[in-house]
């Protein structure tokens, strides 16, 4: 199962280009490349979440280790400052490995080194360990560089006071003066901390990827002191922890005896970190006929890493992905079937609908929790379909009947009612039963991209994939009326004519495929990925020929080998690839960039269109679903990056990691190719 990179892959210019992520269920995480160089400013060992999964700090930044023998003194970190690349410890890197913690292996004359990371569950707590064998005696020291900001500024100076403060010989307080900065706790059972006086402040570091996307990219970072410990000749066992609360207060509170941790403490933390893994995969494959596949592992426990507390709702929320996102509801509840029913995690599911009905307003569901204050905003009109979408997707896995009474279903309802009266937005059913959505300036579909006032994408008007779920929300609400002891009459019968409209309004036998938005002012042609929910979806909108046209012409101008563009490259708006400035890179995410989770509508129509025997899905998981599962092996190992580039060689692009990739691919596992 382990992730295992080649001697090619640890050359710098290479091994920048693979990076690991280990989350902590609250929204904070510990991240890098391979070789300890953080490329971006949101990598960092210690990301805390004062208000899960938001209010998100980085506090420690890297740690910098050091051996000195009588060969003399090795440098096994490795730095970017505006004088280059000044610390070279990639040259000792001899190995790495996900497996499932990150784990890096170093090799000098006289030491060889293995370096773990993870971070404790539903803690702001980062343990790294260290596995030494000496040949001789070695001074081997860890400095812990800090920082202490929100993970999306990038102060080019520190203009607060950092200070420290020590516990004992093995632990110190990291603070400054501001008011709401995390307090950090750094402690070894194993080193002595020696302070620095005063705190000392680095060179500028150098984020290489932020600079090459535009982005302020230099940032100093401080020193508080060093750990060190002289290792005679032999085998050594040396752990650290590292913790970020709100205050002194909470982080004692939080840690409690692991302030003081003694190795077996560390050891049980390591063992219920991997035990925990492990049941989430026993799991997944204990409900399915699939066979055990390492790549779609990495995948269950990627899944994991979305599912997060939510402390202003009480209840279970979904990150939409890391680094830079946080909880958002449409990616939320297009996610949920794979995230958590395909894979078992029924009671995150529910207690997910649940936070989503509960914080409904104009039969919408939230879209997005600021980071303080529980007020969401409701600027997404299909959210709320996939809400329907996603209940159904639950009964039909669990006949959880007693789930649909009370607020579950009044919310459904009121999302019904809402579409065909009116609502935000100028969300509205117009008089063929066809939803209009959109005003000027605000974007309320996936494809929603805007910096400030500009819309990059603005699709305002009766899109085709708001319909298609329009549609199959009002025929999942009489499937489950039924089951209910309802009638389902009105569902379905109001469903029937959308259908006839659909076709009526989409279709155009002249082009052969499907209009992306309609309006009373014109039709738009372009060739987008929208259209393929109107066969994907539980109740497909086209049969025979059309659906037949719509497939090929998805596949010829759209299918790559990482998911669907999401415009053909014949367009004249195409953009090659996810480059250049913010403007330029939010340009091309809806205007040619490659999005991954697409490949699970394809591959669910493709199943429809031909048929669900053993040979289609075999073929469907051969041609296109194991070519994106391989990217688990590239860019953020373990998991699927954000986009990827519309052209060749589609690298990847956006955030490192992101739900509805991971949740796309695991629902087209079990619930389609198992």
């Amino acid at each position: 199962m382990p992730i295992v990179l080649e001697d090619s892959d640890l050359r710098l210019n290479r091994a920048v280009t693979f990076e690991w992520l280990y989350t902590n269920g609250l929204g904070g995480y510990a991240s890098s490349t391979i070789v300890g160089l953080n490329t971006r400013g949101y990598h960092g060992l210690l990301v805390c979440s004062l208000n899960p999964p938001v209010d998100r700090w980085l506090t420690l930044s890297r740690l910098d280790e050091v051996v000195i023998t009588s060969k003399g003194e090795c440098n096994l970190s490795t730095q970017h400052t505006t004088e280059g690349v000044t610390h070279r410890g990639y040259r000792q890197l001899k190995g790495f490995q996900l497996n499932p913690l990150p784990e890096m292996s170093y090799a000098t004359d006289c030491v060889k080194m293995q370096k773990t990371v993870f971070m404790a569950y539903r803690r702001n707590v980062t343990i790294v360990n260290y596995e030494l064998e000496t040949s001789e005696e070695t001074v081997f020291t860890v400095t812990p560089l800090h920082t202490a900001r929100d993970i999306h500024e990038r102060p080019n100076e520190i203009d607060y006071s950092p200070e420290y403060e020590t516990e004992n010989k093995h632990a110190y307080y990291a603070f400054d003066d501001r008011y709401h900065s995390p307090w950090v706790f750094g402690y070894s059972p194993d080193a002595e901390f020696m302070p620095s006086t005063p705190v000392r402040i680095t060179e500028e570091q150098v984020y290489r990827k932020d600079k090459a996307q535009g982005m302020p990219y230099k940032e100093p970072l401080w020193i508080p002191g060093v750990f060190h410990n002289v290792l005679e000749p032999g085998s050594h066992f040396l752990s650290f922890l590292y913790a970020a609360g709100g205050s002194k207060d909470d982080l004692e509170s939080d840690l409690g005896k692991l302030m003081h941790a003694t190795r077996k403490d560390f050891a049980k933390l390591r063992f219920d970190e991997l035990k925990r893994r492990k049941v989430l995969n026993d799991r997944a494959y204990s409900l399915s006929q699939s066979e055990r596949d390492e790549d779609v592992e990495w995948l269950v426990f990627n899944a994991d890493s979305f599912i997060v507390d939510r402390v202003t709702t009480k209840s279970r929320s979904v990150i939409a992905g890391y680094h830079e996102l946080a909880d958002i509801g449409h990616d939320a509840l297009l996610s949920l079937p794979g995230l958590t029913v395909a894979i078992g995690r029924f009671q995150d599911a529910r207690e997910i609908l649940k936070t989503y009905a509960r914080y409904s307003r104009y039969g919408l569901v939230a879209n997005d929790f600021p980071d303080h204050g529980i007020q969401p905003e409701y600027d997404n009109v299909d959210a709320s379909l996939w809400f329907i979408m996603a209940v159904w997707h639950y009964i039909r896995a669990t006949n959880d009947l007693e789930f649909l009474r009370g607020l579950i279903w009044d919310t459904m309802e009121n999302i019904i009612s809402s579409f065909r009266i009116g609502t935000k937005y100028n969300i509205h059913e117009d008089h063929d039963g066809l939803i209009c959505s959109g005003i000027e300036g605000v974007e309320v579909t996936w494809m929603n991209e805007r910096i400030e006032d500009w819309v990059a994408t603005p699709r305002n008007g009766k899109c085709v994939e708001v319909n298609a779920l329009w549609f199959n929300a009002l025929m999942a609400l009489g499937d489950m009326a039924e089951l209910k002891g309802r009638d389902p009459y009105e569902y379905r019968a109001v469903a029937s004519w959308i259908k006839e409209a659909f076709v009526q309004t989409f279709w155009d036998e002249r082009i052969g495929y499907l209009y992306d938005v309609v309006t009373d002012e014109e039709n738009d042609e372009s060739i987008r990925p929208n259209q393929i929910f109107a066969l994907s979806l539980p109740y497909p909108l086209l049969d025979g020929e059309q659906a037949k046209s719509v497939f090929n012409t998805v596949t010829e101008e759209l299918l790559t080998p990482y998911g669907l563009r999401t415009l053909s490259p014949k367009d004249a708006r195409f953009a090659r690839a996810v480059t250049g400035g913010p403007r330029s890179r939010a340009g091309a995410i809806h205007q040619g960039a490659v999005h991954p989770w697409l490949i699970g509508p394809y591959i669910s129509a493709y199943l429809t269109l031909n048929g669900r025997s053993e040979l289609s899905k075999k073929h469907a998981e051969r041609k296109f679903f194991r070519p994106v599962l391989s990217a688990v092996r590239n860019g953020c190992l373990g998991t699927i990056s954000d986009v990827y580039d519309g052209s060749k060689p589609h690298r990847d692009r956006g955030c490192v990691s992101r739900a509805r990739n991971v949740a796309e691919l695991l629902r087209v596992y079990f619930e389609e190719l198992g």
